[in-house]
């Protein structure tokens, strides 16, 4: 048997990796040919506040601030109910907890939930 020469072989992966480069090259001269063009969106003012009144700006800032730490707050205690959840339904499919205890926790998480999310959504009511 006879082999075919690795010669062309060579020469076809050399000028493939000429034409990607040359391509690269391209693509690379087209963007720093090209100028920038885009522009800084405006900054939007607090509710309520004038647009040289700092301070009106900052308590309209501040206040933004303690709603998101409301949502964060209830987010961290679905995150905590789902955990103590999973990590029950993990105790009871291992046998070392019972159906019940599954269910306990469930309703106890959903009461704790609803009143968290309601004492929140008052004092986000208070707040703003």
């Amino acid at each position: 048997m006879t082999t075919a020469p690795m010669l062309p072989q060579r020469c076809w992966a050399k000028a493939t990796a000429r034409i990607a480069l040359l391509g690269l090259g391209v693509l690379a001269s087209v963007f720093v040919a090209e100028p920038a063009l885009a522009e800084l969106p405006t900054a939007v003012a607090a509710d309520g506040a004038a647009s040289g009144d700092y301070i009106e700006i900052g308590k309209q800032y501040f206040k933004n601030g303690l709603l998101v730490l409301g949502l964060i707050i209830a987010t961290l205690g679905f995150i905590a109910v789902a955990a103590g959840g999973i990590a029950k339904f993990n105790e009871y499919r291992m046998g070392r907890a019972e159906l019940g205890d599954l269910g306990v926790l469930a309703v106890v998480g959903a009461v704790v939930l609803v009143l968290m999310v309601y004492l929140l959504n008052e004092a986000a009511t208070i707040i703003a």
